[in-house]
């Protein structure tokens, strides 16, 4: 399976809600330091959208035949090794709005910083599945994206922080991050450490976020 490059996966954000998000080179939370969310595993849904969070592949008995069925994805789920994914999550998401578009495999990690959770999101390798050529597959280059996330009701809310109230702080000087302008919008290229203080400055701030992006929890079986 190829990789997706760099353009696509901002236009795949960009179209989530409206509004561009902020983006880093680096993660916000490493492996090691991931925590596991009680109550994210599943799959959540809005009239647009449908998102599934995996932990443990074992709660999910048709997801293989699911991927197969949609694209050339093909997850080994026999074996104690393959079933769980330690302190992290593998996240489908799926257009629902257009039955042709791919399903893309995000590889999710969580941190709580200021009694938040924050979801770093970032491109799993192979998650999308297109016929690229070589020379789009070589110029393809990562990216992390940062949202709160909150559980309530049955309820998942993903607010994704905003490119522009960064890019507008650092247009007045009110902060100092390491970044890199990239056409209308920043790519922040800050340690995973300056990130986490950035994240906690901020991280009650409601002009930092884009409108929650609500979700309702549907289970564990695709339909």
């Amino acid at each position: 399976m190829k990789r997706v490059p760099l353009f696509l996966l901002l236009g795949l954000l960009c179209t989530i809600q409206n509004g561009c998000f902020l983006k880093s080179v680096h993660p916000l939370v490493s492996y090691e330091e991931a925590i596991l969310v009680e109550g994210l595993e599943g799959i959540w849904e809005s009239e647009d959208h449908r998102w599934t969070f995996i932990n443990d592949f074992e709660k999910f008995p048709h997801l293989n035949k699911y991927l197969r069925e949609r694209t050339e994805l093909d997850i080994e789920l026999e074996g104690e090794e393959n079933s769980g994914l330690m302190n992290r999550f593998a996240i489908l998401f799926e257009n629902l709005e257009d039955s042709s578009s791919n399903i893309v495999l995000f590889v999710g990690l969580v941190t709580e910083l200021d009694n938040s959770y924050f979801l770093d999101l970032s491109l799993f390798e192979g998650g999308m599945m297109l016929n690229l050529s070589s020379f789009i597959d070589n110029h393809f280059f990562p990216v992390h994206t940062f949202s709160k996330i909150s559980i309530h009701d049955n309820q998942l809310d993903i607010e994704f922080f905003k490119s522009s109230f960064i890019s507008d702080l650092i247009s007045s000087n009110r902060i100092r991050i390491k970044h890199e302008k990239t056409d209308d919008s920043i790519l922040i290229t800050a340690s995973t450490s300056e990130l986490k203080k950035f994240v906690k400055k901020y991280a009650h701030e409601t002009q930092a976020f884009e409108d929650p992006f609500e979700l309702s929890f549907k289970g564990f079986v695709h339909e």
